[in-house]
């Protein structure tokens, strides 16, 4: 069976890629404070990322032919992370982590989950490609989109010789959908908002189509050793409004008013904010970007892989769809 490392299996991507390849695969999950609650029939070992030596010595002991690195430091909340701690979390461990696990075995495939906040929020008027030229606007995006410059470098060197970077749309499930609420839910989720006409589209990526996703590229045995860099996102986009009529048949969220939102007074308070926080304000005017725009992403280099994902917005959150 295939050693298979997977980093942040505390977390909402990994502890679900766990008890998905826990099965089949001689899997070793990494942890750092939040104990994971996935599989038992997995090896834990417990480190922090940051620190370089105990990661090589892992990487020396298990040697593993595949790592999927699902840890990193997510958005938080402005002001309350220096860009620094993103750097190094999200760009220079996962360079470090690439480097070490290819010295332990040269034919390993490094797995890095990126997003698609790398594109910034320029070019919302097209679908997005992963042609696109990356502006990312957030010190998240920077970070993410420094780490797969790393990691390109280290393969244009050699230094990898199998690399998959996958750029994801917000992630949801039913039991977490803060990346969707944020587009059609108001403060304490006491209402719907209605931005506009509602009729603005966004790509999202059921948790399950994710995993689904991953298990599905490593069970390709005729691929060849390269590069992939790939959007991943559900078969179709999803309208606000579409969004927001899901919610209210799901009982996930109770039946509460929506109430209609013009969008100028949207733009006229991120303008403000941002003549405030001049050193945030090309992040904060792209989220108006985000609520005024469409925000699509191109699947089709995904789906040319021969995947099609199972799931929708309606799968997830409709009980009586399976």
């Amino acid at each position: 069976m295939p050693n298979v490392l997977v980093t942040g299996v505390g977390g909402f991507v990994g502890s679900a890629l766990c008890n998905r390849l826990s099965s089949g695969n001689n899997l070793l999950g990494i942890y750092h404070q939040k104990y994971p609650t996935c599989s038992k029939s997995l090896v834990l070992e417990q480190a922090d990322l940051l620190d370089f030596d105990s990661i090589n010595a892992i990487c020396d002991k298990y040697s593993p032919e595949t790592v999927i690195h699902c840890a990193g430091l997510a958005h938080q909340r402005i002001g309350g992370t220096p860009f620094s701690t993103y750097m190094r979390v999200n760009s220079e461990v996962t360079e470090n982590l690439a480097k070490e696990a290819s010295k332990s075995n040269p034919d390993a495939c490094f797995i890095f989950l990126s997003s698609v906040s790398v594109y910034g929020e320029e070019n919302l008027s097209t679908t997005v490609s992963e042609d696109e030229t990356c502006k990312p606007s957030g010190d998240y995006a920077v970070s993410k989109l420094d780490a797969e410059r790393r990691l390109l470098a280290l393969y244009d060197r050699g230094t990898i010789r199998n690399l998959i970077i996958l750029r994801l749309a917000p992630v949801y499930d039913r039991d977490w959908s803060f990346n969707l609420n944020r587009r059609v839910l108001g403060p304490m989720n006491v209402a719907y908002i209605r931005f506009g006409s509602g009729v603005q589209k966004m790509s999202a990526l059921a948790k399950p189509n994710l995993v689904d996703f991953i298990e599905f590229l490593m069970e390709r045995s005729t691929q060849p050793p390269g590069v992939d860099i790939l959007n991943v996102c559900d078969a179709e986009d999803y309208q606000f409004n579409t969004i927001i009529r899901t919610f209210k048949k799901s009982g996930v969220c109770p039946n509460k008013p929506v109430i209609p939102a013009p969008l100028f007074p949207v733009w006229v308070a991120t303008r403000i904010a941002g003549y405030i926080l001049r050193n945030k304000r090309e992040w904060i005017h792209s989220c108006y970007d985000k609520l005024a725009s469409d925000l699509v992403f191109d699947n089709r280099q995904m789906l040319e892989t021969g995947f099609m994902p199972r799931h929708s917005l309606e799968t997830i959150f409709d009980p009586q769809i399976d």
